[in-house]
């Protein structure tokens, strides 16, 4: 992940995968969720970021099922959905994150 601009923090980052996009890294700032997936062979990898938006982007969010995170953002028509080890803890540190103004 690139550096963040000054007085954004990583909240929580972990292992996610997309059907879309397929495997990579979820991390949730202070201010975005984003969400880098691995590409290129084994001896050129590299990761590509594929979802950028801001916390004040999601419309709706919550764990749908044991392994999945759905979060619905402003503009689509279908939620994305993220394959995560614990979907519950990633709902909650969106919740934080929104209440600590991350939402701005």
């Amino acid at each position: 992940m690139e550096s963040l601009p000054e007085g954004e923090q990583v909240i929580v980052q972990g292992n996610a995968k997309s059907d879309f996009f397929g495997k990579g890294t979820l991390y949730l700032t202070t201010r975005r969720l984003i969400f880098e997936a691995a590409v290129g062979g084994l001896l050129s990898r590299s990761t590509e970021t594929k979802i950028d938006q801001p916390i004040g982007s999601i419309v709706s969010y919550g764990s749908a099922g044991r392994k999945a995170l759905e979060v619905h953002f402003e503009g689509n028509m279908e939620p994305t959905v993220l394959h995560v080890d614990n979907p519950e803890m990633w709902e909650v540190a969106i919740r934080t994150v929104f209440l600590m103004g991350g939402a701005e």
